[in-house]
C-alpha cells in the first residue's frame, strides 16, 4: 500500500472533502452538543494537519518513516470519511421519520 501514495498533495485534498463533509454537519440543526465538540475538534486537527502535510510530501521520497506516517494517515482519514458518511445517513434517516 505504501506505493500506491504519492504525497501530501492527494491527502490535503482528503482533507479538505472531509472538512466540508464535517462543515454540513455541523450545520444540521438537530445536534447534541456533545458530538459537536467532539466534531469541532476533529476538524481543527484537520486544520492543523495542513502544514504538516506540506512539508511531509517532500520528505516522503527520503524519509521511509515519512512515507509510513502518510500511509498510517490515509487509513486514519478513510476511517473519519467513513464515520462522517455514517453520521450523515442516520441524520437523514432521522429527519426523514421526523426523530430529533
Amino acid at each position: 500500500m505504501a506505493e500506491k501514495l504519492y504525497g501530501g498533495a492527494y491527502l490535503s485534498s482528503f482533507v479538505d472533502a472531509i472538512l466540508e463533509n464535517l462543515t454540513s454537519i455541523l450545520e444540521e440543526e438537530e445536534s447534541s452538543p456533545e458530538r459537536n465538540n467532539l466534531l469541532l475538534r476533529l476538524q481543527n486537527c484537520l486544520y492543523e494537519v495542513g502544514p504538516v502535510l506540506d512539508d511531509a510530501e517532500l520528505k516522503q521520497f527520503t524519509d521511509k518513516r515519512v512515507k509510513k506516517w502518510l500511509v498510517d494517515l490515509q487509513d486514519a482519514l478513510y476511517s473519519a470519511d467513513d464515520f462522517l458518511d455514517e453520521l450523515s445517513t442516520k441524520a437523514a434517516i432521522a429527519a426523514a421519520q421526523g426523530d430529533p
